[in-house]
């Protein structure tokens, strides 16, 4: 399967070009960039269910945390140490901790999961300095016109791509 790629090494060239981009419906099949670029997400409407899945693990895990810490202070091992009462004050400290811990792990397990990343996994395209700086729009050139493939390289030029490809 043969791609166009353009690279870029500057993020407002390449927003340029993403704009011209979404007004060409042009077939983005993905833009690597080596931080995120919030504005691409919008241009292209694509949206991201990790923000609301971290907020049902930090409920979990304050429940959790809760729950184990109840358990453990209250249930099976109470001690009375000067008349303290057993679900003291330690108990905000700890939940936060916990919650935090556990939100933490669960967002980044559940995001390697969804970007389907493991340890030993071969790179599914690459590109001499695509880890780097520059920042790369990849367009299947199975899914071109002709035509469309011009104006693809047309909008490439003019918004300044550093170099334009195919791999």
């Amino acid at each position: 399967m043969s791609k166009l790629v353009a690279v870029y090494n500057d993020d407002k060239k390449l927003m340029d070009a993403a704009d011209q981009l979404v007004k060409a419906k042009a077939p983005v099949e993905e833009i690597i960039t080596p931080f995120v670029i919030e504005e691409l997400l919008e241009k292209f409407h694509i949206k991201s269910n990790i923000p609301l899945l971290a907020f049902f693990y930090g409920v979990l895990g304050v429940t959790s945390v809760f729950a184990a810490l109840y358990y453990t202070f209250v249930v099976d091992y109470p001690l009375n140490i000067g008349g303290k009462p057993n679900l003291s004050l330690t108990f905000p400290v700890l939940m936060f901790i916990g919650t935090i811990l556990i939100t933490v792990l669960s967002t980044v397990g559940t995001f390697f999961v969804m970007a389907k990343l493991y340890p030993g996994k071969d790179p599914e395209f690459e590109y001499p300095g695509i880890n780097d700086d520059k920042m790369v729009v990849l367009i299947d050139k199975s899914k071109l016109t002709p035509s469309m493939e011009t104006k693809l390289r047309e909008i490439f030029e003019t918004t300044g791509a550093e170099k334009i490809d195919e791999v």
